[in-house]
């Protein structure tokens, strides 16, 4: 069955003559890993507004073998690459453009953020968020979903959603989407942004986010827009299960195994569409559900103490980032089981039995796809 970059390649039509789609939404929201703030202006300021913004042509983009991709902070470079020179040289994405590039990334504010815009021939947009990078802050931040909300990202996108409508002309229309992190910074900026602004969101793209943890599905702000958001997850979803997911969620097949599955690269195409399966996978269900019990038995305070924990952990290792070969794995593991045993006793039988439970069913997945 096909995958994006067979979409990529295959789809040659302009938005014209075939308009945009889901699979469309999925591919720029990939597009946002690529290293954009190495070729293109970074309108970030703490202050308001933003600086001026440039844009570029998809097709203007170098070649993949001179593109400062986003490369050692993501797990899937090497089809980045070749994502990049398809989108170069397709009809139907050549004459995208991107602007608005605004990327904020600070350990002591503890954020992770990246977004810009996706301007469509058709005459709309498309807001992009891009998900959680490599760096060890945008993964503790993405443990603070669990008890804290709004995280800085979260603000950080409201703000820009904002900024965006009032510098697009009034009659511009925009979708939103993300991958991952970014999936959730999609719904949580469109649901926060004033009626007027929320009147012209076409539609919400949450590709494997993540959900809230604080009943956010059920403010009058949600519900308002409700009817515009879409949260697309692989069949064996882990990322876009946590916490309080999206109602009305759409599985999609996918062949990979368990955490693999996160990668838009695996998931299935079916004609002009996602190939859409009934249900969440039986194992997967079995992990979310290991990890609700887990988190249902821990109260906020505790939750937030358990992340500071693994973040002490993580950056004990050495590594600055999870993708990074900058420190070996075993000089990693040896700093992590000395953190680790300096940790209370509850704390650490809570990581030993969730990583027991996750690495069980993992196995047990694996055994029934070799069956199958």
């Amino acid at each position: 069955m096909r995958k994006i970059l067979d979409y990529i390649r295959d789809e040659q039509r302009t938005f014209d003559e075939f308009p945009f789609n889901n699979i469309d939404a999925l591919i720029l929201a990939e597009a946002t890993y690529f290293q954009w703030e190495e070729i293109m202006e970074d309108i970030w300021t703490p202050e308001w507004p933003y600086k001026p913004s440039d844009s570029l042509f998809l097709h203007d983009m170098p070649a993949s073998d001179a593109m400062p991709l986003f490369g050692q902070f993501s797990a899937d470079s090497g089809k980045n690459f070749k994502m990049i020179d398809s989108l170069r040289s397709s009809a139907r994405y050549g004459n995208v453009s991107v602007s608005h590039l605004c990327t904020h990334t600070d350990i002591t504010e503890e954020i992770q953020f990246a977004a810009m815009c996706f301007h469509i021939p058709d005459g709309t947009c498309f807001i992009a968020f891009r998900g959680t990078d490599g760096t060890l802050i945008g993964w503790k931040e993405d443990f603070q979903l669990s008890y804290r909300f709004p995280v800085p990202a979260q603000t950080e996108a409201a703000r820009y959603v904002s900024y965006l409508a009032r510098e697009l002309a009034p009659d511009i229309r925009f979708y939103i989407g993300g991958h991952s992190k970014g999936g959730n910074l999609s719904i949580y900026s469109a649901t926060s942004c004033v009626d007027s602004i929320k009147d012209r969101i076409l539609k919400v793209f949450s590709f494997d986010g993540p959900g809230f943890a604080f009943n956010h599905h059920e403010t009058e702000e949600y519900k308002k827009i409700a009817s515009s958001i879409f949260h697309y997850v692989p069949q064996a979803s882990f990322v876009g299960m946590l916490l309080q997911s999206a109602p009305g969620t759409k599985y999609i097949a996918n062949r990979s195994l368990w955490l693999m599955q996160h990668s838009p690269f695996t998931w299935e195409i079916r004609d002009d569409d996602f190939a859409y399966v009934d249900d969440l996978d039986k194992n997967a269900r079995a992990r979310i559900g290991a990890v609700d019990s887990w988190l249902a038995d821990m109260s906020f305070d505790e939750r937030q103490s358990f992340t500071e924990m693994m973040y002490k952990i993580a950056t004990s290792s050495g590594a600055r980032n999870i993708f990074s070969p900058d420190v070996s794995w075993g000089t990693k593991m040896s700093h992590i089981v000395e953190i680790t045993k300096s940790t209370d006793a509850k704390s650490r039988a809570r990581i030993v039995e969730t990583l027991r439970l996750l690495i069980l069913l993992s196995f047990r997945q694996k055994k029934e796809a070799k069956k199958s």
